[in-house]
């Protein structure tokens, strides 16, 4: 189902298929707007690959963040402290050039490097 609503107004979703329904591109159902938001389908390999890849790298910025602020309490740090050890350690675990990378990485993959 795709929402068309940026399109044409309307609030209920769109039912798409991979089949030709119609001759008309503009009334056939295998068709799906640049604008347009995908509501449901599946997700490509690379998505989900890049989705669990997304998981693997939030627990373990929260383990190691968890672990930091405990550590930092038993040696009698203050709570605020401990909670900003605990907050810089989330943020900065998390790859900022994930995007960059995984787009090298298309680029290299297609041009068979």
């Amino acid at each position: 189902q795709v929402d068309n609503s940026s399109l044409t107004g309307e609030s209920e979703p769109q039912t798409r298929s991979p089949e030709c329904t119609h001759d008309s591109p503009l009334e056939t159902r295998n068709i799906a707007f640049f604008s347009t938001m995908c509501l449901e389908g599946d997700k490509t390999p690379i998505a989900i690959e890049i989705e669990h890849f997304v998981d693997i790298i939030a627990g373990l910025a929260i383990f190691f963040g968890a672990t930091f602020f405990v550590v930092a309490m038993v040696i009698g740090y203050p709570f605020l402290r401990a909670m900003v050890f605990f907050m810089a350690i989330v943020v900065a675990y998390v790859p900022e050039g994930l995007l960059a990378t995984v787009t090298v990485w298309f680029g290299a993959s297609r041009e068979g490097w």
